[in-house]
Parts: C-alpha cells; sequence; structure tokens
C-alpha cells in the first residue's frame, strides 16, 4: 500500500483566507528546561488542509459531532481540471460510470501556488450546475487544491451551500492530487472530533492498495 500525503504542513505565518486569524505555534515546554515539550497553538478550524462542515453556514447544519469517522474515509476518484477558469458540470458527465464512489477531488494545480499572494486570487470555482451534479451521486463529500468552491468575493456562498445542503464534507487546500490514480484509492480526511464543530483541519490522504 501507497500512502499520498495531500496536505500542506501547518506552522506560524502560514497562508490563511484573507480575513481569518492567522496561525501563531508556540513551544510553552522545553526538553532541555522542562524535560518535556509542548506547543500551544492558535488557529481557526478552517485553517491550513481542513473540512467543511454544514455548520459552517447553516444554523442547524450538521458538527463535526454529528458524523462518524466512515463519513470521512472512502473510494476516491480525481478529476483533471487543470487549466479551466470555472469547473462546469461537462466536465464532470463521466463520473456516473465509476463504481463505489465517495469523494470527487478537484485536481486544478492551484496548489502550486501555495505561500504566494495569488493562491487567493483567480483560483477555479464550480459552476452551479456542477455542484448540481456533484449533489447528485450519492456522494460523501467533495475536494479541492484550492481555498474554495466559491470565488473569493462570492456573496452568500453558493457552491458551499448546495453541496453542504446535501450533507457532503468539503476538503479544501488539498495539494498533490497529481500523485493519485484517476481511479482505485481510498481517500481520507478525518478531522478532529470537536464538538458542533464547523470544521477542522486534517491530515488528506490518499491510499492506493
Amino acid at each position: 500500500m501507497r500512502v499520498i500525503d495531500l496536505t500542506h504542513a501547518m506552522h506560524t505565518g502560514m497562508p490563511v483566507f484573507p480575513g481569518d486569524e492567522p496561525v501563531n505555534m508556540r513551544r510553552t515546554r522545553f526538553v532541555s528546561r522542562d524535560g518535556y515539550a509542548v506547543t500551544g497553538i492558535t488557529a481557526t478550524t478552517h485553517a491550513g488542509t481542513h473540512v467543511d462542515m454544514p455548520a459552517h453556514l447553516f444554523a442547524d447544519g450538521a458538527g463535526l459531532d454529528d458524523f462518524g469517522p466512515d463519513r470521512f474515509v472512502g473510494q476516491g476518484t480525481v478529476v483533471n481540471c487543470t487549466g479551466v477558469e470555472r469547473i462546469k458540470a461537462g466536465s464532470l458527465a463521466w463520473l456516473e460510470s465509476v463504481q463505489d464512489l465517495d469523494f470527487v477531488l478537484l485536481r486544478t494545480g492551484w496548489d502550486q501556488y501555495w505561500k504566494t499572494e495569488h493562491y487567493f486570487e483567480g483560483y477555479p470555482i464550480l459552476e452551479e450546475e456542477a455542484c448540481r451534479y456533484l449533489c447528485g451521486l450519492g456522494l460523501k463529500g467533495v475536494g479541492l487544491d484550492t481555498p474554495s468552491p466559491d470565488p473569493l468575493d462570492g456573496s452568500g456562498l453558493p457552491a458551499h451551500r448546495m453541496l453542504m445542503e446535501h450533507d457532503l464534507v468539503i476538503a479544501e487546500n488539498l495539494c498533490h492530487l497529481d500523485l493519485l490514480p484517476p481511479e482505485g484509492f481510498l481517500f481520507s480526511c478525518l478531522p478532529l472530533r470537536i464538538r458542533e464543530g464547523d470544521g477542522s483541519p486534517v491530515r488528506a490522504v490518499g491510499l492506493i492498495l
């Protein structure tokens, strides 16, 4: 079995969505002084590679503790969306023929801009019809190597809303999707079990059996 890491490293000063609290990691105990090490972390639940839950947008939406761990693991498929500004339903039509499909991972190649100012500007987004199509596949979730399925200034976050209305998990800020095969792998984005959590950083991986 090969395990492909699809996760950006967390560290002080890492990129965060514009307006979000910055990530700060501070060592509070030291092996040299205290005999053990402890690090304090300040971050939002949507820092780095993370999942969005329905509770992110809906007051009565499902939180992290409402989903069992099985909802974050399943059969994955990668869709090549490189070179497009808007992901359309037509580029997803072939997914109907995929058996045992749980997670659709949309590879745009945008992760190459991680740690640059360009990362949060002009990234590819999901069109309404593409969201509607994905919602009809009976998925557990959708993953992207971009900051969001909606544009930075997307009023109302329509893509988020449509996916979350169908209780889909949204995994954002993935990376290295080019190292996965189009089909035949397990995707895992297990979050922390945060009570009423609207999201959580994850260690996303692809497992090629």
